[in-house]
């Protein structure tokens, strides 16, 4: 295979799980040029990824799709891996005359593809990709390989201090059952005023959060939301000590790039079980009490308990460096 196309999917979560699975690929086709083919996010997602050899930007306007066709069919592509599951990228690939495609069957659209196997949405994100790859292959591979996001190595935020640096990602009102709680998230400003603060999130984040800012009158404060590119968010993410967030791409990009982080989950856009990161850095706090309204979950995550997690990754932190300093001596 010289030359494979992927069909990436349309949120920036989604499309972290797919890491493996292409790390996966590159594996067994190591001198293969890969292409992307998804949303604009993925330019920066995947900019520093030298495993990715040139995206494409596709959207739903019916000029860019045909559009698209033709940049397809002139890079004449060898295989089609679909992680997507729409009738009309199948379509889309078999029209750009890609020689082979690899999919779940979905919306009626099997006799398109040349590998299929039938969508089971109950497995995590992760496995999906990665078994349908795997699957293809022949089950070359027994384990996931690591989750890797590659970023610009740079620090894009300075305090004047040492102290470590907590960002946090909150919700804004637009995240509806998602988003922690206003008072509580203001009692934990002031809980971590002795930390380096840095927020983040999209321009409605921003109005709410700016408000906590100015409620919790505390220092030390660094507001990012709705100020950053997809690229600069994940290197923020990445020189963060620890991200505390609710369910959002922001907890995938902390696990991608290995930054410890306290995930705050009430009712969820798709099931926990299928979503969550495959994370060894983080914590997850889900606690029901019996609640019959699911988007009352999140109440119970008091700021006590967060504050309590933190400190307990922070404690973990300083033991891993002790433990590398003693090695090197």
């Amino acid at each position: 295979m010289k030359r494979i196309i992927i069909c990436m999917p349309n949120f920036i979560g989604d499309s972290i799980n797919t890491i493996p699975a292409i790390e996966l690929i590159r594996q067994v086709f190591p001198q293969a040029r890969i292409t992307l083919l998804g949303p604009s996010f993925l330019k920066e997602l995947f900019e520093y990824d030298p495993r990715i050899s040139y995206i494409i930007v596709s959207n739903k306007r019916k000029k860019n799709y045909f559009r698209n066709i033709f940049v397809i069919l002139r890079n004449r592509y060898d295989l089609g891996i679909l992680f997507t599951n729409t009738f009309m990228t199948a379509l889309l690939l078999r029209l750009a005359l890609v020689k082979r495609l690899v999919g779940y069957e979905n919306e009626g659209r099997g006799f398109l593809l040349n590998f299929k196997r039938p969508l089971n949405r109950n497995v995590h994100y992760i496995n999906r990709y990665a078994m349908l790859v795997n699957e293809w292959l022949g089950n070359k591979f027994t384990c996931l390989p690591t989750l890797k996001l590659y970023y610009k190595q740079e620090c894009n935020f300075h305090f004047a201090n040492n102290n470590p640096v907590i960002g946090l990602y909150l919700g804004g009102t637009n995240k509806r059952f998602r988003r922690y709680p206003e008072e509580q998230a203001i009692v934990l400003l002031r809980m971590l005023r002795n930390y380096n603060l840095v927020f983040i999130g999209d321009s409605n984040d921003a109005v709410v959060q700016s408000s906590y800012v100015r409620q919790a009158m505390i220092d030390n404060v660094l507001d990012l939301s709705g100020k950053t590119s997809v690229g600069e968010l994940v290197t923020s993410i990445a020189n963060m000590d620890i991200l505390i967030t609710i369910d959002s791409a922001a907890m995938h990009i902390a696990a991608a790039v290995k930054t410890a982080f306290i995930a705050l989950l009430g009712l969820s856009t798709s099931p926990t079980s299928t979503i969550l990161p495959r994370s060894q850095t983080g914590v997850f706090l889900k606690i029901e009490n019996n609640l019959i309204n699911e988007a009352d979950y999140i109440k119970n995550i008091t700021p006590e308990i967060i504050y309590r997690n933190v400190e307990l990754l922070m404690n973990r932190k300083k033991d891993r460096n002790d433990t590398q300093q003693g090695r090197s001596f």
